[in-house]
């Protein structure tokens, strides 16, 4: 992603948006979560060349979105001081019990879609993508698992992102239409 590879920068986005918009409500409105999101990973694609090999990326963007939602709402009246109190290490909320079991819901529903989502795939590449962003493979590993060089690994897996995004699109637009 440092060097402009667009793809690499797509995969970041897609696999941390929906957990840096669900840590992000814990600290504001939906619609600034949002905006928080999309400035940071603006600012991460046009400082690219510049950033440092995180250790963590998923702490990296926490931490980056945590700064960019208290600069988006430090001229909010009152609310400047609460955000220097805060503490940099929020706790969990304690959910309620019928919360629990919705999102429970919620997540065994999403699950099920993928699995059907995934079961459209052709069974390389299939393989290929949970080796990858299941088991957290590097594509090196994924290319000796499946005896195949690196590149058709990372191949395979691009190829079965673009299959899902498309099947994700088509549906998405399918829901617009009803609607």
């Amino acid at each position: 992603m440092r060097a402009g590879d667009e793809s690499a920068f797509d995969v970041l986005y897609n696999r941390y948006f929906q957990v840096l918009f669900s840590y992000g409500k814990r600290l504001a409105g939906e619609e600034t979560v949002s905006d928080a999101i999309q400035e940071l990973f603006i600012t991460i694609w046009r400082q690219r060349q510049s950033l440092n090999q995180a250790l963590s990326v998923k702490f990296y963007l926490f931490r980056s979105l945590r700064r960019e939602i208290v600069r988006m709402r430090k001229n909010e009246p009152g609310l400047h001081e609460a955000w220097e109190r805060l503490d940099e290490k929020l706790l969990p909320v304690q959910l309620s019990p019928e919360s629990l079991f919705a999102h429970n819901e919620e997540t065994m529903e999403q699950a099920e879609q993928l699995r059907r989502w995934l079961d459209q795939l052709p069974p390389r590449q299939n393989e290929a993508l949970l080796l990858r962003y299941y088991h957290n493979l590097e594509y090196a590993q994924v290319a000796e698992m499946l005896h195949i060089k690196e590149q058709t690994a990372r191949n395979l897996v691009q190829k079965a992102l673009a299959i899902l995004k498309k099947v994700a699109i088509t549906l998405i637009f399918g829901l617009l239409n009803l609607s």
